[in-house]
Order: C-alpha cells, then sequence, then structure tokens
C-alpha cells in the first residue's frame, strides 16, 4: 500500500514537470490576433497646376447653351390697312413679331394675312391679336413651300402697328452650293433600230456638277441653271433639297437617280459646246445670281500651229 503511494507521488510529479516544460513551446503556437480592416479613405483627386478644377465640374441646367441665330429680313409698320412688299426667306424657317399700339385692346382689330408671292389667291398663315398687344409665331419651310410671301395688314381702332420678320438665314450664308464642274464632251449614240432608236443621240450623257459646301441644307426649288453663251434651254430644279456635301448632276439628256435624278431633257442634242467654252450660270429662286462657271477646251494642233505667228 505504501508502496503504491509513493508511485502515484512520482507520477505526479513526473506530469507536473512535463506540463511547465511545455508551456514556453506552446507560447509560440499561439495563432496571431487577425488583421483590423480599415476601409480605404476616399479623398478627390489632386488639381495639377496644368490642370483647371472647373474642367471637372459637372454643367448645371442653367448654363448657356447654343441657340440657332437669327437674321432681320424686314420690318413693316403702318397705322391703316395695307398689303406689304414682297419678301424672302433664305432659311428654312422663320419668325414673325408683333405689337400693336390701341387704346381699347378689346375693340382693337389686327388680322394678317400671308400670302406666297406665287399665290396670292390662296391664304398661307392667318394672324390675329384677340385682345393681345404683341405676339410671335414661327414658321418652317419644308421643300415645297415657296420662299416669297407677302403680308395683307387690317387694321383697326388703333393708333400703330409693326410686324417684324427674322429668318435663320441670309442671302450670304445660304448659298453654299457652287457649280463644281462642267463635263461638256459626251457621247455620241449612233442610230440603234433594236431599241427603236431611228436618229442618233448627240451627248446625252454630258452634265454638270453642283455640290453643297455648308453644313446645311439646302432647298433649291425653284432655282435655274442655264447656258448663258448660246441659246439654249433653261433648266428649272423641281422640288429639290441637297443634303451637306451631297453633290448632283443636271444632266443633258439622261436620267441617272443616283445623283439626283435632274436632267434637262433637251433633246437629240448637246447643251454644252465641245469648240469653244461655255458659261454655266446657276440662279436662286428670286433670280439672284449665286454661282458661275467655264471650261477649258483643248486646242486641236492644227488650230494651234496655224496660230503660231513668225
Amino acid at each position: 500500500m505504501k508502496n503504491e503511494a509513493v508511485r502515484y507521488l512520482v507520477s505526479l510529479i513526473a506530469l507536473l514537470l512535463l506540463a511547465l516544460s511545455l508551456t514556453p513551446a506552446c507560447s509560440f503556437l499561439k495563432p496571431a490576433p487577425p488583421p483590423t480592416y480599415k476601409p480605404p479613405v476616399t479623398q478627390p483627386p489632386a488639381v495639377s497646376e496644368n490642370q483647371s478644377a472647373i474642367e471637372t465640374e459637372t454643367p448645371t441646367s442653367n448654363q448657356p447653351v447654343d441657340q440657332e441665330k437669327w437674321y432681320p429680313v424686314v420690318t413693316f409698320s403702318g397705322t391703316a390697312n395695307e398689303t406689304t412688299s414682297v419678301f424672302h426667306i433664305y432659311g428654312a424657317e422663320w419668325h414673325l413679331d408683333w405689337t400693336i399700339d390701341a387704346d381699347n385692346l378689346e375693340k382693337a382689330v389686327f388680322k394678317l394675312e400671308i400670302y406666297a408671292k406665287d399665290a396670292p389667291y390662296a391664304i398661307w398663315q392667318t394672324v390675329s391679336n384677340a385682345g393681345n398687344s404683341a405676339g410671335k409665331l414661327n414658321y418652317f419651310l419644308s421643300s415645297v413651300d415657296k420662299h416669297d410671301f407677302l403680308i395683307k395688314v387690317t387694321a383697326q381702332y388703333l393708333q400703330h402697328w409693326t410686324v417684324t420678320i427674322e429668318s435663320n438665314g441670309t442671302a450670304a450664308t445660304s448659298y453654299p452650293v457652287e457649280l463644281s464642274s462642267i463635263h461638256y464632251r459626251g457621247t455620241v449614240f449612233p442610230p440603234d433600230r433594236e431599241v427603236c432608236c431611228c436618229t442618233e443621240r448627240v451627248e446625252p450623257d454630258e452634265y454638270v456638277v453642283i455640290k453643297n459646301l455648308s453644313t446645311c441644307f439646302q432647298d433649291m426649288t425653284g432655282w435655274t441653271l442655264k447656258n448663258i453663251s448660246k441659246p439654249s434651254p433653261t433648266f428649272k430644279f423641281p422640288p429639290f433639297i441637297i443634303y451637306p456635301g451631297e453633290i448632283a448632276r443636271i444632266y443633258t439628256d439622261e436620267y441617272h437617280p443616283e445623283t439626283g435624278g435632274l436632267t434637262f431633257y433637251y433633246g437629240y442634242g448637246d447643251i454644252w459646246s465641245n469648240d469653244h467654252p461655255d458659261i454655266a450660270v446657276l440662279y436662286d429662286a428670286l433670280g439672284n445670281e449665286v454661282d458661275r462657271k467655264s471650261y477649258s477646251v483643248p486646242t486641236p494642233l492644227n488650230e494651234a500651229s496655224d496660230n503660231v505667228t513668225e
């Protein structure tokens, strides 16, 4: 019994010594605490010396924007009934401002009847004061609308009236169209009975090239093209718009829809001479000259030798 107690005491002391010897080792195996998460700090980017802080700002809704430019066309004024002179709208959009001076607006009568120049029997638009002393109206012209107008004014029980008209184009800015070139030497086609053509066709494929150099479309309805060097037909443009950068060809007697489908339909004969340079002139709908173009005709060798003087 005594021996068992001694063995038990020895075992207990041994276990105690073993525990004390393992304590430092266990301290090295203790896991490190997890890293503390720190959210990123958000700061505005630094502005360099060559960079303006305004460039990064978002524009506000009340900042000015590009607006269409308007050009004065004409101003009419009077005290009684009147028919104005004809005025021309160069752009595709125009507006009309009117004011009246009257003692009693309810009694005053102010009425405008707008007519196209070529149709004075049909009212294009009407304007009425309806008890107001001023007003403004906008109009847009399509490719088939006329650009020349007159106004019949009815004015009663008022002292004075004024009508001001502005357009988004002027004579200087609305003619970006030029005559680029003239293809004066065409092809002569002999008679071809297989296609029921018993006469020769003389240069139906000669043509004049026109081009729009601007960044806006140009309504060429009613414009004309003419060879002023000799008696020849005048080509009048049908309802036609040429778009920015676009070209069109006006053929003598052929139809080419890929370039606008414009043709003189002159018949069996050429318009532009092959022997000497002719002059093509382009006119607007009012008959104002817009552009003119000629071309050079090479001198035959025998004619050149005849012109040489010693």
